[in-house]
């Protein structure tokens, strides 16, 4: 099988006052995305059902849609020299 075309779009909802702390920022609002889409387009030598396969394992093992999912824990340590 041979993809011809891959071609992935992305948008998100995200209300940037917040994350500039800027205007309406309740102790409550959400300092990031609170709405991810994505738009994919293949084209190959594959029928329709493999096509959705591949978008399904590629959606199923993404480390970007598993953080979204399933946030990951964030450390932070500074070092002042």
């Amino acid at each position: 099988m041979t993809l011809t075309k891959i071609e992935v779009e992305m948008e998100g909802d995200i209300d940037i006052s917040a994350v500039w702390g800027v205007g309406d920022t309740p102790a409550g609002k959400v300092l990031g995305f609170t709405a991810v889409r994505c738009r994919v387009t293949l084209a190959g030598d594959a029928d329709d059902a493999t096509l959705q396969e591949i978008h399904d394992n590629a959606i199923a093992w993404s480390p970007v849609v598993n953080t979204f999912r399933r946030p990951a824990t964030v450390d932070s340590t500074l070092t002042i020299d």
